[in-house]
């Protein structure tokens, strides 16, 4: 007999019914971040690590915390945006103080970068 055969012909219904539970708090970390852009990345860490406590936490971390791996990413390259646009303005009063550029110029330029 195997394995399948011998669970199907034993299982009842009651432990069934003591199973949900331990399946429930298994996956709760995915249910609860179900509505997460990352959610495919927290459902796999919590099916292949959620076995362990520390897998199940980090889940579980993964599921409450307020920002999302792409969001932290996506602000990390709008600070580098920005950062490179306050450089784009340095570079541009520098050439209106060497007189390349007209006061007027520098003005529109600068404007033309904030906006």
């Amino acid at each position: 007999m195997s394995t399948a055969e011998f669970l199907l012909k034993n299982l009842t219904f009651v432990d069934f019914l003591w199973r949900l539970p331990i399946l429930f708090l298994y996956f709760l970390p995915s249910l609860i971040g179900r509505k997460k852009p990352d959610f495919k990345t927290l459902f796999v860490i919590n099916l292949l690590a959620g076995w362990s406590i520390i897998g199940w936490v980090f889940s579980l971390y993964l599921a409450l915390r307020s920002d999302s791996i792409t969001s932290a990413i996506s602000s990390g390259a709008n600070a580098t945006s920005k950062a490179s646009v306050a450089d784009e303005i340095i570079k541009l009063r520098n050439l209106c103080d060497q007189g390349v550029l007209t006061q007027t110029e520098f003005e529109r330029q600068k404007n033309n970068l904030l906006s």
